[in-house]
């Protein structure tokens, strides 16, 4: 764990996304939620415990390694409404059920929970649509919805610390699962981010940087989206430029053998989603 400010402390070495938290003198904000390995949730909240309860919890996304842990939480959840229904989807419960019996024994205990039927998707206490201000003890979150890795991805931004928690629409461990995203999009969020008065940046998965990792993952990303597009303006058909482009998955490097060809039907998926947004700028 990290503390980057006297009151706001990471986490970048727990399978899956940077869960992080902010002490104030009204309670605790918690960005993300770890659980994926339930150890580590009751480790984080142990962590939390020293400094306080948790006042709310926000939800980046609605991908597993950022809310399966909201369970194991105290505190009011706040995401953006598409998140929600996300959240909800109606085989949502069994979809985490076979993502966490793929990470094995470690997470064996939470397997054991939702076979049960005691596992529950705790509702959002408040969603938001575009901006959301949060004001607590003598702090302001500013959480915005930007469209990038999905299409209701939440930052959450301090002005008064400068910091950014950027969720999976920065990552400095490499480039995420495009499968859901808006990658043309993104690019402009990028652009946005980059312009933000920020000193210390919080991404969804990798080490904490500053205002120059929002660009050199910018960079990446584009280069990927260019390379793509050539392809695509040579006339080659979707199927083709997934077969030709590869990209290398460090995102994921921590998970066990058992997810390889998942996350590698998320990359040709990604593939194709940035060649499908291409097919629609143009039109």
């Amino acid at each position: 764990m990290e503390k980057i400010k006297d009151n706001i402390y990471v986490e970048t070495e727990y399978l899956g996304c940077n869960p992080s938290f902010v002490v104030t003198s009204n309670g605790v904000v918690m960005i993300d939620a770890p659980g994926q390995k339930p150890f580590e949730a009751l480790e984080w909240k142990k962590e939390i415990a020293r400094h306080g309860e948790v006042t709310y919890i926000i939800n980046t996304d609605h991908h597993i390694d950022h809310c399966v842990g909201n369970y194991f939480f105290s505190g009011d959840i706040i995401v953006h409404e598409g998140t929600m229904k996300k959240l909800f989807a109606e085989d949502r419960i069994e979809a985490l059920t076979a993502f966490i019996k793929m990470i094995g024994p470690p997470s064996q205990f939470l397997v054991e929970i939702m076979e049960s039927g005691s596992y529950v998707i705790k509702k959002p206490k408040f969603t938001y649509k575009g901006e959301m201000n949060i004001y607590l003890g003598e702090e302001i979150f500013k959480l915005i919805s930007m469209r990038g890795h999905t299409e209701t991805e939440t930052i959450v931004y301090m002005p008064r610390k400068k910091v950014l928690f950027a969720g999976d629409n920065v990552c400095t461990a490499g480039i995420p699962n495009l499968s859901e995203s808006c990658p043309l999009e993104w690019l402009e969020a990028l652009k946005t981010m980059e312009e933000m008065d920020v000193d210390v940046v919080v991404p969804g998965h990798g080490k904490i940087g500053g205002r120059n990792s929002i660009k050199e993952f910018r960079i990446k990303l584009t280069s990927l989206v260019n390379e793509i597009k050539e392809k695509k303006e040579k006339g080659l058909g979707k199927e083709d430029v997934v077969r030709e482009v590869r990209y290398e998955d460090t995102v994921h490097a921590d998970y066990p053998p058992a997810f390889s060809e998942r996350f590698g039907n998320h990359m040709k998926n990604s593939v194709r989603r940035i060649y499908d947004a291409l097919g629609q700028r143009s039109e």
